[in-house]
């Protein structure tokens, strides 16, 4: 199955969690604006630093992941430019391959996907990045499930003329 990646924004990723970025005509201080959710209370907030090299469009995701009970958010160090790939899981818990997005990231646009949104690992493009990672964790196979996908998903770059 192959996606096209596209400029990310708040609008278009509300489905899946929340982008927190400076914005024009904003205030400084913008209180609630991504949800943390913690759905089980033996779990303990997760700080994670995170170092990656990069990745090249076209890009191949052959796994998906995703956290049922917690919210997780990355917020990019310096200059980090980063893909990000997301789809709405089913009633049966299963991935919606049909609802998958995927959106290119500039620097400066941190990421909280929704619990229980499945959602490709973490990717840098172009050059190396590194991000902090914040997510609720009990040390148990219920913080993170993973599933390898039978076809992998091919994301291709975002057109020239999106400026990214």
């Amino acid at each position: 199955m192959k996606i096209h990646a596209v400029p990310l924004t708040s609008q278009d990723f509300s489905p899946f969690g929340q982008v927190l970025m400076a914005e024009k005509d904003v205030p400084e201080r913008k209180p609630w604006a991504a949800r943390i959710d913690n759905l089980r209370p033996d779990a303990q907030a997760n700080v994670t630093y995170m170092s990656l090299e990069p990745d090249h469009y076209p890009v191949e995701v052959t796994a998906l992941e995703r956290h049922r009970f917690s919210h997780q958010l990355f917020v990019p160090l310096t200059d980090t430019i980063h893909l990000v790939i997301v789809c709405l899981s089913l009633a049966d818990g299963n991935p919606d391959l049909a609802s998958a997005r995927a959106f290119h990231a500039s620097e400066g646009q941190s990421v909280n996907y929704n619990a229980n949104v499945w959602h490709a690992p973490r990717m840098v493009i172009h050059k190396p990045g590194s991000f902090v990672m914040i997510r609720w964790d009990a040390g148990t196979a219920d913080d993170t499930q993973f599933l390898t996908l039978p076809h992998p998903l091919v994301v291709t770059a975002p057109d020239s003329s999106s400026q990214v």
